[in-house]
């Protein structure tokens, strides 16, 4: 899994991995169909969005594969950018992961099934590659300071408009109105979805305590035990 991953950041080539020739198969026509979805849209689309954006003054994207270490050389060119580092509690992580696919496997294998509970190596997958990033990103902070941000994802359902003050104050920009008044009216209505404590009904306390353990830096880096997270 770590070999795919670095694969997919594009942090190794596929040739030279070491893995499989099935699995190289297998990520070449990966890397085919996207190459082949990447020129349809700089065909249809990328000028149609890029004169929708040239006139806003703020511009968001939010990313999934790319890493803290990559945002270095973006920080550097980029003297206005900042970046909101979102991360989750790993046992909703892994309860998310594992409901992915209709199979129920997630992102594992048959032989990771095996080995351990799927919901633990899940979770020790996603604490690792989250722990790199967030040791990345508090060396990024000291080289750039008040311009990155570490947010829970368990934060924003809890007090969403006040998480969102918080990205405000990042960028320096005051909230807009509307945007408040939209949270403020849904907040009203009930519309929240507490999506943050499923996993204490459906994973098994064998489970629970095996995350934890395994994730207990990333939850020390945070600043916060996994008992403390409800």
């Amino acid at each position: 899994m770590e070999q795919c991953r670095r694969v997919l950041a594009d942090e190794i080539n596929v040739n030279t991995s070491g893995l499989g020739q099935n699995v190289v198969r297998m990520f070449n026509n990966y890397t085919s169909c996207f190459q082949s979805y990447r020129r349809r849209v700089d065909a249809n689309c990328t000028e149609l969005l890029e004169k929708a954006i040239a006139d806003r003054r703020l511009r968001a994207t939010k990313v999934v594969r790319a890493t803290m270490d990559s945002m270095r050389p973006l920080l550097r060119a980029l003297p206005a950018l900042r970046i909101i580092h979102l991360v989750r509690d790993p046992r909703a992580v892994a309860l998310s992961r594992n409901r992915f696919s209709s199979s129920g496997r997630g992102v594992y294998t048959e032989r990771a099934r095996k080995t351990s509970s799927p919901f633990v190596a899940e979770a020790t997958l996603y604490c690792n590659h989250v722990t790199a990033d967030i040791r990345s990103r508090l060396s990024l902070e000291r080289e750039f300071p008040g311009r990155i941000t570490l947010m829970r994802y368990e934060d924003v359902v809890a007090n969403p408009e006040q998480r969102f003050r918080d990205i405000y104050k990042l960028l320096d920009e005051p909230m807009p109105t509307a945007t408040l008044e939209q949270m403020r009216r849904k907040a009203s209505r009930g519309q929240r979805r507490n999506l943050t404590t499923k996993w204490q009904k459906l994973l098994t306390s064998t489970d629970q305590a095996a995350i934890a353990h395994r994730c207990s830096e990333f939850f020390r880096l945070i600043n916060i035990s996994p008992d403390e997270i409800q």
